[in-house]
């Protein structure tokens, strides 16, 4: 069988939410971080290091270095992602230039290594979420999510140590780990942002009830189940498994449910990152 064609779509939503992402992103830069020496990481790190040792201006660095990894984009993502980080990185690059002189005024370093981690972090998650991306690491972390299952905030923090290792050139080592805090506070929310929202659990409950807990939870938590066949190790008897998916706010429920229909019910419940489907998120495909 022919497989169909997939067609990516444009979304005006997708293209408002990198325009915001991305102003929140360099207030948080170019306000916040700039200002207090300090750097943010990946490529913006790197530009940022490279203006302080010459007189090109950031905002050409920060375009000039993302320009072979947009290749990168197009090649091993997909078009549309392609395109929906060029006009991040376009829009960020504007930003930068026009808001050279922004300053929040903060005068506590681990204040502005917080804010600035937040703003950066919000604003990239934001982006991601949109399907694009800010240009320069954040397209080598999505490339690793899609092909080795990566998380996006692990690789961009493992990428922002060799920016790190190379601000000890131009910074002091208390510079350089209040900028470290500030790049580990962005990357846990731009996970926090781009997948936490859509945070469920998925419990697999093993009982003599089966038939009764999973009516149970049909009927009162409005939540599909799926019977598992297994077998015991021990008894060697086949028994049905329940897999189900809840929401975060209906795990409590969850369980009271299962143990009121059997006290000894055995229960495992895992972090599910992303849930697709009917109840759940849509099907559209990420990037």
């Amino acid at each position: 069988m022919k497989a169909l064609e997939f067609k990516e779509k444009i979304h005006i939503k997708d293209i408002i939410g990198i325009l915001v992402g991305s102003v929140i992103m360099i207030l948080g830069i170019q306000a916040v971080l700039v200002p207090a020496n300090m750097i943010t990481g990946g490529v913006t790190g790197i530009a940022i290091i490279l203006n302080y040792f010459t007189e090109i201006d950031l905002w050409i660095w920060f375009l000039g270095l993302n320009i072979p990894l947009f290749v990168a984009g197009y090649k091993f993502v997909s078009r549309r992602f392609a395109l929906y980080s060029l006009l991040g990185v376009v829009v960020q690059s504007i930003l930068l230039a026009l808001l050279s002189s922004l300053d929040f005024h903060i005068d506590n370093l681990l204040l502005s290594a917080v804010l600035g981690g937040v703003l950066v972090g919000l604003g990239a998650g934001i982006i991601f979420s949109s399907k694009g991306s800010s240009g320069g690491t954040d397209i080598i972390a999505v490339i690793f999510k899609r092909y080795k299952g990566y998380e996006i905030g692990q690789t961009i923090f493992v990428s922002n140590i060799i920016v790190l290792a190379l601000s000890l050139l131009m910074f002091n080592i208390e510079l350089a780990l209040f900028s470290a805090i500030s790049i580990f506070i962005s990357a846990r929310v731009v996970d926090k942002v781009e997948a936490g929202l859509h945070v469920t659990r998925t419990a697999m409950i093993i009982s003599e009830e089966c038939s009764d807990i999973a009516n149970t939870i049909l009927n009162n938590l409005h939540r599909g189940c799926t019977y598992l066949l297994a077998r015991g190790a021990y008894s060697g008897d086949d028994k049905n498994i329940i897999m189900v998916t809840v929401g975060k706010t209906q795990l409590p429920r969850l369980k009271e449910i299962v143990f009121e229909v059997d006290p000894k019910a055995f229960i495992i419940i895992n972090e599910t990152i992303e849930v697709y489907g009917q109840g759940f998120q849509s099907s559209a495909a990420d990037f």
